[in-house]
């Protein structure tokens, strides 16, 4: 495959990546409506738990994709722009990248601590929205400078 078509897939691969993030970003902010007392049956709390759940399984798809994108990245494109005398934007991309993994790996466990009864339903909350915030401001700035660095690629 030539880089101009890896360069292209990567790029649309943005726009698949972004829609994701913002179905979760609506799961996430779903956290916000869970109540302040856990629910005491099994049954209502897989009721009040089928959001967070839905969360936690798209975040883990979500995190395998974007693993294999950033692999696609770091392994062909940004040697490219390396070469192109980029390496300064390349080390930020890919510290991007591994800020990225970071936070995801951290609202997995802020998911699993609620889930074992480890935190509180406003510690969820609280922790949620703090990542949720960090990861828009990340991958905002980020897509935009990809998006203009591979379109150059030729």
């Amino acid at each position: 495959m030539k880089l101009v078509d890896l360069a292209k897939e990567v790029l649309s691969e943005h726009d698949s990546l972004l829609s994701e993030w913002k179905t979760l970003n609506e799961l996430i902010l779903k956290v916000r409506e869970i109540d302040e007392k856990r629910p005491k049956s099994k049954e209502s709390f897989y009721e009040a738990y089928k959001d967070i759940s839905d969360l936690y399984s798209r975040m883990f798809l979500f995190m395998s994709k974007f693993t294999l994108h950033e692999l696609k990245e770091e392994s062909y494109l940004f040697p490219d722009l390396n070469e192109r005398g980029r390496l300064e934007l390349t080390m930020r991309l890919t510290e991007d990248h591994r800020r990225l993994n970071l936070l995801l790996e951290e609202l997995r466990r802020v998911l699993d601590d609620y889930r074992y009864m480890k935190i509180e339903e406003w510690e969820l909350r609280e922790k949620a929205e703090k990542i949720n915030q960090q990861m828009n401001n990340i991958l905002t700035e980020h897509i935009k400078i990809e998006h203009e660095e591979f379109s150059r690629i030729r």
